[in-house]
């Protein structure tokens, strides 16, 4: 049952009190407004230009719902304000970065794998199986969370960008009770790319992590968003040049809904959508929601959460459908079951799909992840749909359109 709040311990409770003063006399660490944000950024960055000015929409409306809507207390302000000014931070960097070497912008893509598909239907353990093979290159979370160096790395010393991830991660940590058997996080492990979509600013990581339902209701309309692809290409080129020789592998549930604009400025992406039943995938989400929410919010509001999810699924979905009437061949669908039971098989009809090569090492390193990472590894995850006020029934009936209609499980 969904409902315990975390139990801090004294650190972290000292910095709720210093949060909360720095709030009362309106310093900038705790600020929420644009201005002031934005400023920050570019004193931190020592740069001006944060290229197309499109993004600044979603900033605002992300502002205003984190003011108006979320009810943060004073450490859930400080995290969302840092969230907030790093991602200025990475576009002025991209920013940068097109006019300093627009060459690698030039290059052409690798033909990518993308998977996507309803979240809490196998994407990680699915991402997580492709980035064994050697050939292929997942991002780790801290690299998607700042993908420009930092302008005083040391080549000869671990990127910085590691520590800062680890350290934010462990400062979290005790705000997130049961989190690893949710989603385990770890610096280093393989993420979504809506984490470095967040320079967009229009992006599901800030309505996953905050309670922001103006902004939710404002993504849900704009999510399909030409620009904000155009900028995912950039960020790709960015990582592909890095590493030529390898695929990139991405993942992230959101691009179900946004295959349209994907498509639009990566057409060549190699497109796998996992599918499972969409009750257990909807309330799975209400409960990993709830988890980043409890954390940085005085009130969490449950049913918001089970009505936003129902209405995100719904018009991805919609979506999706629409997608794949006007392109029926571009998608590999892959079923939670048959891919649970036998998951090298399942990799393997993905490679012979998309014509990638199929080695035997390949197979091997599978077996290996497989067997170090059993299901529940971190212990086992416990939801329901009455958590949220939600019937199973109602879950079935609102996305059968799509499940049961057009897609069979």
């Amino acid at each position: 049952m969904e409902g315990q709040k975390p139990v801090l311990p004294l650190s972290l409770k000292a910095v709720s009190v210093f949060a909360k003063l720095m709030n009362a006399l309106n310093l900038p660490a705790t600020r929420l407004d644009e201005d002031s944000a934005c400023r920050t950024a570019m004193k931190d960055a020592g740069l001006s230009d944060f290229g197309d000015p499109y993004f600044r929409e979603g900033l605002g409306e992300l502002l205003v719902s984190c003011q108006q809507d979320a009810d943060l207390h004073p450490i859930g302000r400080l995290v969302a304000r840092d969230m907030i000014v790093n991602f200025l931070i990475q576009r002025l960097k991209l920013a940068k970065t097109r006019k300093q070497q627009p060459g690698i912008f030039s290059q052409p893509l690798v033909p990518p794998l993308i998977v996507t598909g309803m979240a809490r239907s196998g994407t990680t353990f699915l991402h997580n199986l492709l980035a064994k093979d050697p050939d292929n290159r997942a991002i780790p979370q801290w690299k998607l969370m700042r993908p420009f160096p930092e302008e005083a790395a040391n080549p000869n010393e671990p990127d910085p960008r590691i520590a800062r991830m680890k350290s934010g991660l462990k400062f979290r940590q005790p705000m997130l009770p049961g989190l690893d058997t949710k989603h385990a996080l770890r610096a280093d492990s393989p993420e979504e790319c809506i984490i470095p979509l967040g320079l967009t600013f229009n992006s599901l990581i800030f309505p996953t992590l905050f309670p922001v339902r103006r902004y939710m209701e404002w993504y849900l309309e704009n999510a399909d968003s030409s620009p904000k692809y155009q900028e995912y290409r950039w960020i790709l080129q960015m990582f592909q040049a890095e590493a030529q020789a390898q695929r990139l592998t991405m993942k992230a549930p959101a691009h179900m809904g946004s295959l349209r604009a994907l498509m639009e400025h990566i057409p060549d992406a190699l497109i796998i959508q996992l599918h499972r039943d969409p009750v257990t995938c909807v309330s799975s989400v209400c409960s990993l929601v709830y988890t980043y929410h409890q954390s940085v919010s005085n009130n969490v509001d449950k049913a918001m959460i089970a009505d936003l999810t129902l209405q995100l699924y719904e018009t991805w979905l919609k979506r999706n459908l629409a997608f794949r009437e006007i392109y029926p061949n571009v998608i590999y669908d892959v079923y939670y079951n048959s891919f649970i039971s036998d998951p090298i098989e399942t990799v393997r009809g993905i490679y012979s799909h998309f014509g990638v090569p199929w080695t035997e090492p390949v197979a091997m390193n599978l077996r290996t992840y497989i067997n170090k990472n059993p299901k529940n590894k971190h212990g086992k995850h416990h939801y329901s749909a009455a958590d949220f006020g939600l019937t199973e029934a109602e879950i079935a009936d609102r996305l059968k359109f799509f499940y049961g209609e057009h897609i069979s499980l």
